[in-house]
């Protein structure tokens, strides 16, 4: 199993963050290329991750804790991959976000190399461009 996380303090509001976080018609917009994410379902999703020519859909999870402002997600079969997000409030118009991921299995993330690096690279990417979002939202 491998595990990344990252932060990123966000010059927004947490619950500006967390609403832009949690609405999966947005995650697009931040989530890093070759994943798409579109729901199935009351607290269900579709993943679709493209890693060259290979495309992988699985059907996931999705948790929303809007009191806590926590996202959890994870594949329905329980040994591919997990993680989550979490958006604390830094102050008046701050908030820190970390991002977590746990890959296993069999997946190219969990084995390492320049997958590895790329899985975290990706997870950077995802958290900048969560702030341009949400700074973009606020102006």
């Amino acid at each position: 199993m491998a595990e990344y996380e990252h932060e990123q303090t966000i010059p927004v509001d947490a619950r500006v963050v967390f609403d832009l976080a949690r609405d999966v018609s947005a995650m697009e917009a931040w989530l890093p290329d070759g994943l798409q994410v579109e729901s199935s379902g009351p607290e269900r999703v579709t993943g679709h991750v493209s890693m060259g020519d290979e495309i992988d859909e699985a059907e996931g999870y999705l948790a929303a804790d809007a009191e806590q402002r926590r996202l959890e997600w994870g594949d329905l079969e329980g040994g591919g991959y997990s993680g989550w997000l979490q958006v604390d409030d830094e102050g008046p118009g701050r908030s820190r976000v970390v991002l977590h991921l746990e890959v296993g299995g069999e997946h190219q993330a969990a084995v390492g190399g320049e997958a590895h690096e790329i899985t975290d690279e990706h997870l950077v990417q995802a958290l900048s461009r969560l702030a341009a979002l949400a700074t973009q939202s606020v102006t």
